[in-house]
């Protein structure tokens, strides 16, 4: 696991793709390498980019913005590796609570996050552009 750098913007676009219904574009994850964004990813022995977290600090709490994992490498563990990074970087930063949203529909995002202690917090009903509703989670730290 590291941090992203510029150099890897094209990777993370070309992950997104993959990923995302609605995925960010190529600047739209380049401003989230600026503070207060952190772009954390992971990746394989031939370096390709394998799981991304784009994450910010709020105050004192932590909001994912976005959990990609390739497809090629879902269910190896890289996305709780991720999470469990965040959530002792919150401990150790002092930090109160993460906050994500996921699409309703998106089982196996939500069954990772309940996993790794994330209960819902709230709803947003038609959020997404499908009219998907949006499912808010959090976990206090």
């Amino acid at each position: 696991m590291r941090n992203a750098t510029l150099a890897d913007i094209d990777a993370l676009a070309e992950l997104e793709l993959r990923c995302n219904p609605s995925p960010w574009h190529a600047n739209q994850l380049q401003h989230a390498l600026m503070p207060p964004n952190q772009i954390w990813i992971c990746t394989t022995d031939n370096a390709r980019i394998s799981a991304m977290l784009v994450w910010q600090q709020i105050v004192d709490e932590a909001e994912i913005h976005l959990m990609d994992t390739h497809p090629d490498n879902r269910r190896q563990g890289l996305a709780s590796q991720l999470l469990q990074a965040l959530y002792h970087h919150a401990q150790a930063h002092g930090l109160s609570r993460i906050l994500l949203e996921v699409r309703a529909g998106n089982d196996a995002a939500l069954a990772l996050y309940q996993h790794q202690g994330f209960v819902e917090c709230g709803r947003r009903r038609g959020y997404y552009t499908n009219g998907e509703d949006a499912i808010l989670m959090e976990k206090t730290c």
